[in-house]
């Protein structure tokens, strides 16, 4: 299916080999093949192997990067699985929730879903790196799953989502998407805006504001008209303000 061949499971500061072998024989139970690594601390390695037992073509394909940003910049969309709430984590959606949108986007985009590390799970700022985060119903006593756990009921639940939604078009990268975003930053902060009332901050409004820009999926042909309007807007801006010199000068002669 085309549509599983466009999502990624992205594991960033594994420390158990066996997790990622295990973590790429769920992904081959369920028909995925697409497993990328961030840092790893034991790969390649012979535990891998034990522990993708069937799965060794999966685990043999896996991409290792030395960092998050290469592993995310050519994805659309980014879907981080997190246990831990929090607003600056963003709209945070059970994995069933979020599964029809998830595969509806992987029907014609390089989706990216970012489990984090054992222990601590995904950093702050690799959560913003997302679009929006999905969690694992679990009970409160004991709520954290171990990862390749974690990668085998997020494949399941893509898997059997019921289909119904449809994407209209091919969506930007997030390399594309992080280009815009910055444009409209610069394009704020020259107008003057800044963040009003005592609980706002400059960051967290940004950052809620690039979350919701992103869940909208912006297409190649909306980025065109957006990157337009902001070049309108800094051209009339350099106009006004070329303008406004030369107004000066007449009034001082």
């Amino acid at each position: 299916m085309k549509w599983k061949d466009n999502l990624s499971f992205i594991l960033v500061d594994t420390r158990e080999a066996g997790n990622i072998g295990a973590s790429a024989r769920a992904l081959k139970n369920l028909g995925f093949s697409r497993l990328e690594l961030v840092r790893p601390k034991k790969f390649p390695s012979e535990e891998a192997g034990w522990f993708a037992h069937g799965a060794e073509d999966v685990l043999s394909r896996a991409i290792v990067y030395p960092d998050l940003a290469p592993a995310v910049k050519k994805k659309s969309v980014v879907v981080g699985a997190t246990r831990r709430a929090g607003k600056k984590r963003g709209p945070i959606y059970s994995v069933r929730e979020a599964a029809e949108s998830i595969r509806a986007l992987a029907e014609k985009n390089r989706v990216g879903i970012l489990f984090g590390r054992e222990d601590r799970g995904l950093t702050n700022e690799e959560a913003d790196e997302c679009a929006f985060m999905i969690s694992i119903p679990a009970a409160p006593e004991n709520p954290s799953f171990n990862l390749s756990q974690a990668v085998l009921i997020v494949a399941y639940e893509l898997s059997y989502a019921n289909f119904t939604i449809s994407q209209p078009a091919p969506i930007i990268t997030n390399e594309e998407f992080s280009l815009l975003f910055q444009r409209l930053r610069l394009i704020m902060k020259t107008a003057g805006y800044s963040p009003k009332g005592i609980r706002d901050d400059e960051e967290g409004v940004m950052a809620d504001l690039k979350r919701l820009i992103a869940r909208a999926g912006v297409t190649q042909r909306e980025a065109r008209m957006l990157h337009g309007i902001f070049s309108q807007i800094e051209e009339a801006g350099a106009g006004s303000g070329s303008g406004a010199k030369r107004a000066k000068g007449r009034s001082l002669k």
